[in-house]
């Protein structure tokens, strides 16, 4: 855990603590528990949210006590509703597996001790969510997956990886700015029932138009409840690589496979997986 995510989850735990009662203090130590490794880190992130102005700590014998402010009450808030961001968590888990693999001396993190200790916005991520983000960098060719006991037990980056790492861009910035190697220059032509144009690379949307990729990706996100909840963080993620049209074609037909097999046997989805069938062989070529 990162003092940083330490940070959220105290913020989160001393409003429900207080019942939203800004000034009262409370101790760190109540949140720690007698885990002194993360009491230690509690009292790192009480000092860094006064820093940022969220909550006032008082030095006691020991310990911290620690006072949650009308600011830090907006800020947990916020945080509260950034958690619903199905797309931003799923990011953020395919940000940090490439971050945590590319700090090891082999390029490796272990998926387990993934799980146990990654956090977005100070709440743990569901394992199921690990495993899709650590598939879909496998996808991307960013990383390789080892299996032990019938189970994926680490990822490893690809030189691709490593590139990604070192660019300074999230996964899906650095995904989508890549060009085949073989391409020459890129024209963006719509081509519904015509041909196009010869001795260049061109990018083709047949058949499909931008309204109905829009209404597709409306009907998608209403399906998205029908599905388990477990699934449905990762439906929402690749419904929006899917929408993203700087997403090279393998990743948004990927993304698009994906739906497919999710919403196979969600009920009303039939006009959905229409459109979406077009749309997959569009991207299929």
């Amino acid at each position: 855990m990162t003092t940083e995510g330490i940070a959220d989850a105290l913020l989160i735990w001393l409003s429900t603590r207080t019942n939203r009662w800004a000034g009262e203090y409370v101790s760190v130590k109540e949140f720690a528990g007698d885990n002194e490794t993360l009491l230690q880190r509690a009292e790192k992130a009480a000092w860094l949210l006064q820093e940022r102005g969220h909550v006032w700590v008082l030095e006691t014998s020991g310990c911290s006590d620690v006072a949650i402010i009308d600011s830090g009450l907006c800020e947990a808030d916020r945080i509260l509703a950034e958690r619903d961001n199905h797309g931003a968590r799923f990011s953020h888990v395919l940000d940090q597996l490439i971050a945590q693999a590319f700090a090891s001396p082999d390029g490796t993190v272990g998926l387990q001790m993934f799980v146990a200790s990654t956090l977005y916005l100070g709440e743990h991520v569901d394992a199921p969510v690990i495993l899709r983000a650590a598939r879909t960098l496998a996808d991307y060719g960013l990383a390789v997956l080892s299996p032990a006991d019938g189970h994926f037990n680490s990822l490893t980056l690809t030189p691709r990886g490593e590139l990604c790492a070192m660019s300074g861009k999230n996964a899906r910035q650095y995904v989508g700015e890549q060009i085949p190697a073989a391409a020459g220059p890129v024209f963006n032509q719509n081509v519904y029932g015509g041909t196009a144009a010869q001795g260049v690379h061109v990018t083709q949307n047949f058949g499909v138009q931008a309204d109905q990729l829009a209404d597709l990706v409306r009907q998608l996100r209403g399906l998205a409840p029908a599905l388990p909840q477990p699934d449905q963080e990762e439906f929402l993620y690749d419904v929006e690589v899917l929408e993203d049209v700087e997403q090279t074609p393998e990743a948004r037909l990927s993304s698009g496979q994906r739906i497919m097999a999710a919403l196979n046997a969600a009920p009303g989805a039939q006009a959905a997986l229409a459109i979406l069938g077009q749309v997959i062989g569009t991207l299929g070529g």
